[in-house]
């Protein structure tokens, strides 16, 4: 998992070196967390091109009357998300390359 030096995911050095929640999540689960540069446009681009590309797809599209709804439309949407090809995967699917890791 890879995310940016925001509070939501990472506690500042200067001030604490006790791990956040989401950390300590993280480690129960087995998922190693990397940080991205500090003042690293290029970086944190990439992750805001796919929170946009989320909201314009999936969350400005719909209106959900419970959790329940929203969680099951969303599994359609992560599902076909995960099988569409792209040229960046080199015209795979993330799904392909997730088997092939």
């Amino acid at each position: 998992m890879q995310t940016d030096n925001g509070n939501e995911f990472v506690n500042d050095q200067d001030i604490t070196n006790k791990k956040t929640r989401f950390e300590k999540y993280l480690e129960k689960l087995d998922i190693k967390h990397e940080h991205i540069r500090p003042y690293s446009p290029w970086q944190n681009g990439i992750v805001e091109r796919s929170h946009r590309i989320d909201n314009e797809l999936f969350y400005s599209r719909r209106w959900f009357s419970s959790y329940k709804q929203m969680e099951k439309a969303f599994k359609r949407y992560n599902n076909r998300y995960n099988n569409i090809a792209r040229k960046v995967l080199n015209f795979k699917t993330p799904n392909e390359i997730v088997e092939e890791y």
